[in-house]
């Protein structure tokens, strides 16, 4: 940013906020929107009345290479409200928001904040007016404290370091927005959900008064999901204007005040939360494709464990495996998953699921324990072994593990499972042609030929192809396991039901699928049981179809002591 321009800016976003709070920052009695002392419904009616949005995006447009990402997105917001941004990925709410927060420029349109026209070349222009976003992954140093991680930047003590009265500046902004951390505490030693909380704290510190969040809940709990709505509620209230992305129906409708929704790079409508319902929003999300979707799996129950016979298809009786500086070790695993069911695996990210999935594939040794499949002890088995035996694998990291970028899409199809496409160790490329186009059809993969380089395929019909490949393992073997890591992430609505529709044939046909998900909604929609991994120990199973996602949230957590049913689970998960 140049000199120059860089003092301009600046007080331009100070008699910004100013004007915003009446010269008195938030929380000390700053600017209350028109209706909210007559709560939700009445502040929502006094959006509709203001005149002057406090940011008003008009005829956006921003391409990469051919790609139009935005496409005359327009959008207004006001102080004081709670605005979501829906859509599928690739819709473009990311690429709106990361234009607003200075991180893109756009190609064309115009920003206005408090009805002035401004460039926003650089997230320190946005900042400097009063926009600042918190991102899906967070952005901070774990070996620090949290008053550290918060002053960061931006000391505001020229080149002298005043801890004192630093640490005391952060601590008066978190007890007057109402965020309840410890600024001594090191931030790798907080739970996600407050981790979160300290991102929002420094945006607060930074005098930020439009906060975006960007998929805010992805790696949440229930409980910690509720109190970062809170947390959003009360900013909301104290003047703030809180833009929220997602992708999830359930977090747009309890939360927000007005939803936008988009698709294609553009606003296809925006709407008071009131006069929404979820079939509209998937019909608006989807388009011409809405025919035939039955909208999102949030709220849904699951199926029935007792429908489940007893034979168990995969046994592990007290599984460890070595644990490493940078890795994770899991620790006297007990699990029984039975032909027919979908068995989920909650928890919070990083807590072991990748190492289950890994020492089941063979990827990792076991340092103790045993693994059945079928009856048949397996655990020194090879890879190749497994694969052979209907091991089949979605990866969570598609591009890493689940792909070769420059082979054509037929090949990608058949990697892993060649052995049982071409029996004898003959490759013949026409069958592995006419899989690829057989895949095509069925699973609606958008490829101009099975010969197209896996590399440029979207990431939604990448994951389409991975699907594809463990259809070949379910029709060649009679009962497969199905390890699938997060296989929706990303995904739109209708291949995601495809996703849970195939999955659900594996199972129905003999086979068993574990499901590992870091989405509760997904997993309480979808499994017969749920076993929860916390710091690499199964702590807790739940049976459906209806499960108490608070209770599944705790144990994400580590507290199961006080829960007899959850502790009595554990017991009897290897039954």
């Amino acid at each position: 940013m140049g000199g120059g321009r860089a003092p301009a800016v600046a007080a331009a976003g100070d008699r910004l906020f100013a004007s915003a709070t009446n010269g008195v920052p938030p929380g000390k009695g700053g600017i209350t929107p028109l209706g909210a002392r007559g709560g939700d419904r009445g502040r929502e009616r006094g959006y509709r009345q203001m005149r002057q949005p406090l940011v008003r995006m008009t005829d956006v447009w921003k391409r990469f290479g051919r790609v139009t990402a935005l496409a005359g997105a327009q959008l207004s917001v006001y102080a004081g409200e709670i605005h979501v941004i829906l859509g599928e990925n690739g819709a473009g709410k990311t690429s709106l928001m990361s234009v607003l927060a200075g991180l893109y420029r756009p190609d064309r349109g115009e920003i206005a904040i408090d009805g002035r026209p401004v460039q926003l070349r650089s997230p320190r222009d946005a900042l400097n007016c009063g926009v600042a976003m918190v991102h899906q992954h967070f952005e901070l140093i774990g070996n620090m404290t949290v008053w550290e991680n918060v002053v960061l930047g931006h000391e505001r003590t020229g080149w002298a370091l005043r801890p004192a009265r630093q640490r005391e500046a952060v601590r008066r902004v978190a007890a007057e927005q109402g965020i309840e951390v410890d600024v001594d505490a090191r931030v790798s030693e907080l739970p996600v959900g407050l981790q979160q909380k300290v991102e929002i704290l420094k945006m607060l510190y930074r005098r930020a008064r439009i906060l975006i969040l960007d998929e805010p809940t992805t790696f949440l709990t229930p409980q910690e999901t509720d109190s970062l709505f809170q947390t959003l509620k009360d900013l909301a209230g104290r003047g703030l204007a809180i833009l929220l992305v997602t992708h999830k129906i359930r977090d747009a409708m309890n939360l927000g005040h007005r939803l936008t929704l988009m698709r294609a790079g553009r606003v296809v409508v925006s709407l008071p939360r009131e006069e929404a319902s979820e079939e509209e929003l998937v019909r608006h999300l989807m388009g011409e494709g809405a025919d035939g979707v039955s909208g999102t799996w949030e709220g849904r129950p699951g199926p029935d464990p007792r429908s489940l016979s007893g034979e168990v298809l995969l046994r592990l009786e007290g599984v460890s495996t070595p644990g490493a500086r940078n890795r994770l070790a899991l620790r006297d695993i007990d699990l029984a998953l039975r032909a027919g069911e979908v068995h989920g695996i909650a928890g919070v990210a990083g807590s072991g699921q990748q190492q289950l999935a890994d020492v089941l594939l063979g990827l990792l040794p076991v340092s103790a324990g045993r693994i059945e499949l079928r009856g048949r002890d397996i655990t020194r088995w090879p890879v190749a072994r497994r694969l052979q035996d209907g091991i089949a694998l979605i990866p969570e990291d598609r591009v890493r593990d689940g792909i070769l970028p420059d082979m054509s899409l037929w090949e990608t199809l058949v990697l892993g499972v060649h052995r049982q496409v071409f029996p004898g160790g003959r490759f013949r490329p026409g069958t592995g042609r006419a899989l690829g186009d057989a895949a095509i059809a069925e699973y609606e993969v958008k490829a101009p030929h099975c010969d197209v380089p896996t590399a440029y395929l979207s990431g939604g019909n990448m994951q389409k192809v991975l699907v594809a490949r463990t259809g070949l393992v379910r029709d060649r073997h009679p009962r497969p396991l199905v390890i699938a890591a997060n296989p929706t992430r990303g995904l739109d609505i209708r291949t995601v039901e495809r996703v849970h529709r195939h999955l659900a044939d594996v199972a129905a046909r003999g086979g068993g699928v574990l499901l590992i998900s870091e989405d509760l909604d997904e997993l309480a929609a979808t499994c017969h049981r749920i076993s929860v991994l916390y710091r690499g120990s199964l702590v807790a199973t739940f049976d459906g179809p209806e499960y108490d996602r608070y209770r599944i949230g705790e144990a994400m957590l580590g507290r199961t002591a006080g829960d007899p049913a959850a502790v009595s689970a554990v017991r009897e998960v290897g039954s």
